[in-house]
């Protein structure tokens, strides 16, 4: 077993030994992890945060997430992970802390592959969050005008009163009003949704960081796990267990 200091985490490495797994309903608090077993990781993780931090807290995240105990060297080793695709026997990489009832995992990684498995929803740093984000609700705010202006089209057919010119009108009134106004609420919006997760993003560095990845802020497993993918990765490939 190797360990590397990097705060209070450590990278640990070896093969899984009496792996027991289970798929489990959880509201994923992230002050907390694996049955009352305390994590200072997820609390440095949302540390600084003020009301963002509240925000998160009482999210109500219950979902389905694999339950794992294992042991690394006679060392023993708990975590809550959205999928964990490892097997009894694989060499892994973790990227855990030391808590009450031994090692607390919350990134792991198979080394002949490059599987990565993590605490739910921690995929990506916080630049690469506050992107996808944003990206998202940018597609909102044009589907919405798109809406708009489709609707006006179809009043104006209604009423008798469509012309080319009027629309051609109708379209610039909307861009000089309309779109900013979108833009300036949808945007704020945005900024909110990203804010009150952005604990979830701060972990994910902390377990990129522990892996010795760079640009840890940048990450996004998603979109690396689509340029990575095999013949034979399952479903949940992407979505809930990842490459890198």
């Amino acid at each position: 077993m190797t360990k590397e200091p990097n705060g209070n985490i450590r990278r640990l490495g070896g093969r899984i030994v009496g792996l027991s797994r289970s798929r489990q309903s959880r509201d994923f608090v992230l002050g907390q992890i694996g049955g009352g077993v305390g994590a200072s990781a997820v609390a440095a993780g949302l540390s600084g945060m003020g009301g963002a931090a509240i925000a998160i807290a009482t999210l109500d995240s219950a979902e389905k997430a694999d339950f794992v105990e294992f042991t690394i060297d006679g060392e023993t080793v708990r975590g809550w992970f959205w999928r964990f695709p490892f097997d009894d026997g694989d060499q892994i990489e973790l990227v855990a802390e030391r808590g009450e009832q031994g090692w607390v995992a919350y990134g792991a990684r198979r080394e002949a592959d490059g599987l990565v498995a993590v605490y739910p929803h921690c995929f990506e740093g916080r630049q690469a969050h506050y992107v996808s984000t944003f990206r998202f609700w940018g597609i909102v705010v044009g589907a919405i005008f798109l809406f708009m202006m489709c609707l006006d089209t179809i009043f104006a057919m209604f009423r008798g009163t469509f012309s080319v010119a009027g629309q051609v009108a109708a379209v610039g009134e909307y861009l000089l009003y309309g779109l900013p106004a979108l833009v300036v609420v949808f945007g704020f919006l945005a900024w909110r949704a990203a804010r009150k997760t952005e604990g979830f993003a701060r972990i994910a560095e902390t377990i990129f960081s522990g892996f010795g990845w760079g640009n840890a802020g940048r990450i996004n497993l998603r979109k690396t796990s689509k340029a990575l993918r095999r013949d034979g990765d399952g479903r949940d490939y992407g979505l809930r267990y990842f490459r890198y």
